[in-house]
This record gives C-alpha cells, sequence and structure tokens, in this order.
C-alpha cells in the first residue's frame, strides 16, 4: 500500500522545454516520468529507481526510458539505474522525511502525557493532529511552510466511451484515438476543450465537433484524429458545403440534350460530305452554321 504524501511537480511543468520536446518525440515517456516520481517519492529513494523496478514494476518501457535519457529528465546511475533530474532540489530526502517523523513521534508522546488531565476532547485534537502530521510529504521544508493547494483540473470524462462514439462516424483509415499517443494526447489536452467548449459539455462539444468536421470534409481530405485534435480544429464551425446548381455559359441559351446530339450528328455527316455535296446542301437551304 502506498504511503501517505506527495512529491513536488512545479506549476511550469507543461512549458518545460524537456517536457515539450517529450510531446513531440514520445508523449507516454512523460507519464512515465510521473509514475518514477511518485514511486521515489513512497519509496524514500531520493530519486534513485532501479532498471528493473522502472521495467518490471512500473512497467515503464526501452523506448521511453531513451526518450527520458535522451531530454535529461533521468540519468543512468552506471549500475543499471537511473536518478531523477534534481530530484533532491524539488523534494525531500529519505533522511529529511525520517527526523520529520522521530519530531513527531516525540511530539505525539508529549501530547499524549498532557492530555492525560484533560478531557476527551482534547486527546481527540491532539490525537488528529498526530495523525495528520504522521505521514510526511516530500516536499521541503521551505515550501511546507506554505499553503500551497493543488489548482482544481477540469474534470475527465470516461475517454474510452467517448473515443468508441467517435470512432463510430470518423472515417475508419483516419481514426487513431485508441493508440496510446493519441490517448495521451487527448488527455493532455482535455483543459483546451474544455476552454473551447465555454458551458456546453466538453464530450458533446468534442463529439458534436468531430462529426460535423468528419461530414464537412471529403473523406480523402480527414486529417486523422490525433491531428485533428492536435491542430485544435474542434474550435473552428464546420459545415458541410452546398452543391452549385449548373451555370449556364453568358450569352448562351441552355440546349436540350436532343438538340446537342442532333447537333454532333449533323456535324459529323458535314465532316464526311464531299465538296460538291457539300455545294449542292447549301443551295438546299442546309445548316449554314456547321461550315468551317
Amino acid at each position: 500500500m502506498a504511503r501517505k504524501g506527495y512529491i513536488q511537480l512545479v506549476n511550469g511543468f507543461y512549458m518545460n522545454r524537456k517536457v515539450r520536446k517529450l510531446r513531440h518525440t514520445c508523449p507516454s515517456a512523460i507519464g512515465a516520468f510521473t509514475m518514477m516520481l511518485t514511486f521515489c517519492g513512497d519509496n524514500l529513494s531520493d530519486g534513485h529507481i532501479s532498471e528493473d523496478d522502472a521495467l518490471y514494476v512500473l512497467d515503464i518501457t526501452d523506448s521511453e526510458l531513451e526518450a527520458l535519457c535522451n531530454v535529461g529528465m533521468i540519468e543512468p546511475d552506471g549500475n543499471n539505474g537511473y536518478y531523477i533530474h534534481d530530484y533532491l532540489i524539488h523534494n525531500r530526502s529519505r533522511e529529511q522525511v525520517q527526523k520529520k517523523r522521530e519530531s513527531n513521534a516525540e511530539n505525539y508522546r508529549k501530547n499524549k502525557n498532557e492530555v492525560k488531565t484533560s478531557d476527551s476532547d482534547d486527546f481527540q485534537t491532539a490525537e488528529s493532529r498526530l495523525n495528520r502530521d504522521k505521514h510526511q510529504n516530500t516536499r521541503t521544508p521551505e515550501e511546507l511552510s506554505k499553503d500551497n493547494s493543488t489548482p482544481p483540473t477540469p474534470s475527465k470524462p470516461d475517454f474510452g466511451n467517448l473515443l468508441d462514439r467517435i470512432e463510430a462516424f470518423y472515417p475508419t483509415n483516419r481514426f487513431d484515438g485508441k493508440t496510446s499517443q493519441s490517448r495521451m494526447q487527448l488527455e493532455v489536452d482535455w483543459p483546451k476543450i474544455v476552454k473551447a467548449a465555454g458551458d456546453s459539455d466538453p464530450s458533446m462539444f468534442l463529439e458534436a465537433k468531430a462529426r460535423a468536421y468528419a461530414e464537412a470534409t471529403d473523406e480523402q481530405y480527414v486529417k486523422t484524429f490525433s491531428r485533428f485534435i492536435g491542430g485544435e480544429l474542434y474550435a473552428r464551425n464546420w459545415e458541410k458545403p452546398k452543391p452549385e446548381a449548373p451555370k449556364p455559359r453568358p450569352g448562351q441559351p441552355l440546349k436540350s440534350r436532343s438538340q446537342q446530339n442532333l447537333e454532333a450528328n449533323l456535324a459529323k455527316t458535314w465532316q464526311y460530305m464531299t465538296p460538291e455535296e457539300r455545294a449542292r446542301y447549301q443551295q438546299q437551304g442546309g445548316f449554314n452554321a456547321q461550315q468551317g
């Protein structure tokens, strides 16, 4: 069972150059990195994780580890393991957490002795304070002195159900929404979709926009679903173009199909007539328009 506590992830994480690079080269590595962070915080490993734990406990792939190393978010320890870059700058060390635990235990013993002569309500208050402080997080002491509450994040829907509905009408050979990379992109970009939806339900908004886009675009020009999300095409208004009625040529009345066939046959006949036959035909009031 995981120990109660927290690891520190700075607010500017989404703007970090390394993170933005991973968004394009290996988005799933970002999730792998957060799992490594929480593993180190839970096990008080000072930012170190063995390769076996990464591969077989957290199910991180070789390609994700390689991608994290390439951008410098983790560093090989030279002995089949890795260190998270600058982990101890943002999080408390094992020694700091253990000292805090010992201090809490001592405070608890003192409080216990004091409350023996107090009423039960006072005792419950002290015990509640102990239970609150017993499981220490790994934030630095300076950060613990501040009231840094986690900002609320937009509620996320049942992505599996949402993707099933979109897959039902999106062109089959253009729908890649159920790949791990596209799924990760959808979850990362969800706050943008919520913002674009305004007062509308975000799931219904995205489904309606994807449907309108698919119906308004020739199938051969429909972008993959991942590009639909990444390009923020859901923020546009899509309408199926109305077919234009054929327009007559300027100054020329429309001819019926029978009239067009007659003129074509007459032109063919004129082509095979001898000069004498053409002259005789003209003298008899033939079609002068076919000469030339």
